[in-house]
């Protein structure tokens, strides 16, 4: 008896499925040493302006916080980051590959082409994005994107926009997390 190939080729995806990893997650970035400093200086930089219109959204973020017009989170003494986003209180726990609170549950995840997955739920609204260095792609809320590399740290289409990553933003090597995250968040969610 011969077996049939679509019965075939259904095992050896569920197989496959089933050995796959689906990444690794990004590691914390340190916290700094000493107090919260008093300035903030900006060590990266997220920036997304609309191609046809005169608008734009900006993060930014050092140590300590990720400020911008829709977010305002300080990384508090017991760890957990305090502020709002997009006028709404907020409270959100980080570990390795994970930022989570109340309506949000977000993975960051290192795959094995060296681009970073996020991925989730924020506040209800649907999050999956990959950056790459030559590649942004996804959606988070409404906001749907395919951005290709049009210089260093800046990603862009046609249609859609310009995102620049800048200062630590732009080294997706070694992501300062969960800062760039939080900062793409700020300025992708609709």
């Amino acid at each position: 008896m011969k077996p049939r190939l679509p019965a075939a080729l259904g095992l050896a995806a569920l197989v496959a499925c089933a050995t796959a990893s689906p990444g690794a997650p990004v590691a914390l970035s340190p916290v700094p040493p000493g107090p919260v400093a008093l300035e903030f200086h900006a060590s990266g930089e997220v920036l997304w302006a609309y191609v046809r219109q005169e608008s734009t959204r900006r993060a930014s973020y050092d140590g300590w916080r990720v400020t911008g017009p829709s977010v305002s989170l300080v990384r508090g003494p017991d760890g957990l980051w305090h502020g709002t986003f997009q006028g709404r209180d907020a409270l959100l726990a980080a570990v390795p590959g994970k930022i989570t609170g109340t309506g949000i549950d977000i993975s960051v995840l290192r795959q094995a082409d060296g681009s970073i997955a996020v991925s989730g739920s924020w506040l209800g609204a649907p999050v999956g994005f990959q950056l790459a260095g030559d590649r942004v792609r996804g959606s988070a809320g409404a906001n749907s994107f395919d951005l290709w590399r049009a210089g260093p740290g800046m990603y862009s289409n046609d249609a859609a926009g310009l995102l620049t990553l800048a200062g630590d933003a732009a080294r997706l090597e070694e992501p300062v997390m969960p800062q760039l995250p939080l900062a793409m968040l700020a300025v992708l969610l609709q």
